[in-house]
């Protein structure tokens, strides 16, 4: 939830209120409200200016602004036996930490779910239950992948699944909180600087790029196409005079109005009605 809370924010242009937040994220239990309120409070990227509503945390007192060169970028891949989180897990997870285009570290593990891996994870992955049978828990991976990663700026292809998958795992667990509150999205970027792309997952950009791998589904593979497609939309970005941290993390920003906000609560709306009249409707 944190970090749907914080993409919404983050993406509006003016204080949001409590009850305009539960209609985007459909919280209606009083557990998923409570939740809310004291996410709210709690957590230093949300601020309430007035009784109007909350909005996000100025960006200077997230993250320092620095020049592109000189950040350290956790380019980072997920792999889970599905896309629930709290439900699902993660079987394998990779990252390189990269600084002005060269690779200074790598972290790389596969996972035991302790669970069984669905053959459709395993079909896409070639990750079975005997892959991972002598690999570490969780437990034992995320608090060091969260050490690697401490002090850079998180990237992934479609960086919203990765990071809350990480951030919801490492609330289940109890473990200390992910501390980069930025994200950098390679998938974002792509929709910015490729708007005539429109395959802009990572096989899409693969065949774009004309960018050759192998293990398509595997963490590290796709660790380093990401990474390909960083550089080069890095490239493209100091071309633009885009060359600070908060000049790339505004480029990225998905800016959504007041009038858009309204009309997205009503869409969702109307398509919550149509699936419960259909629910009635059709018998079981």
């Amino acid at each position: 939830m944190n970090n749907a809370v914080f993409q919404l924010l983050y993406q509006f242009e003016g204080a949001v209120t409590e009850k305009q937040i539960r209609q985007v994220l459909n919280l209606n239990s009083r557990s998923e409200i409570d939740q809310l309120r004291n996410l709210l409070e709690i957590d230093k990227r949300f601020v309430r200016p007035s009784d109007s509503g909350w909005t996000c945390t100025p960006l200077e007192m997230l993250v320092e602004d620095r020049p592109i060169s000189e950040i350290e970028f956790v380019i980072t891949d997920l792999e889970t036996t599905g896309s629930i989180k709290g439900k699902d897990r993660i079987i394998e997870i990779a990252a390189l930490k990269v600084k002005n285009g060269q690779v200074i570290d790598k972290f790389e593990s596969l996972v035991d779910p302790q669970k069984k891996i669905p053959w459709q994870i395993v079909n896409l992955t070639k990750i079975n239950n005997e892959t991972v049978e002598n690999a570490p828990m969780i437990e034992e991976v995320l608090p060091q992948f969260t050490q690697f990663a401490e002090n850079g700026i998180f990237v992934a292809h479609n960086s919203l699944f990765d990071y809350s998958f990480i951030m919801s795992e490492l609330e289940r667990l109890n473990l200390k909180v992910f501390n980069p509150q930025i994200e950098i999205c390679t998938f974002r970027l792509a929709r910015k600087l490729l708007p005539n792309v429109r395959a802009r997952g990572i096989s899409g950009l693969c065949i774009y790029f004309d960018y050759e791998m192998e293990n398509r589904h595997r963490a590290m593979s796709d660790v380093l196409a990401t990474k390909f497609f960083l550089d080069r939309f890095l490239q493209q970005l100091e071309k633009m005079d885009i060359k600070t941290l908060y000049q790339l993390i505004e480029f990225q920003k998905d800016r959504m109005t007041k009038k858009e906000l309204i009309k997205r609560i009503k869409r969702l709306r109307k398509k919550r009605s149509k699936a419960t009249i259909t629910k009635l409707v059709i018998p079981n």
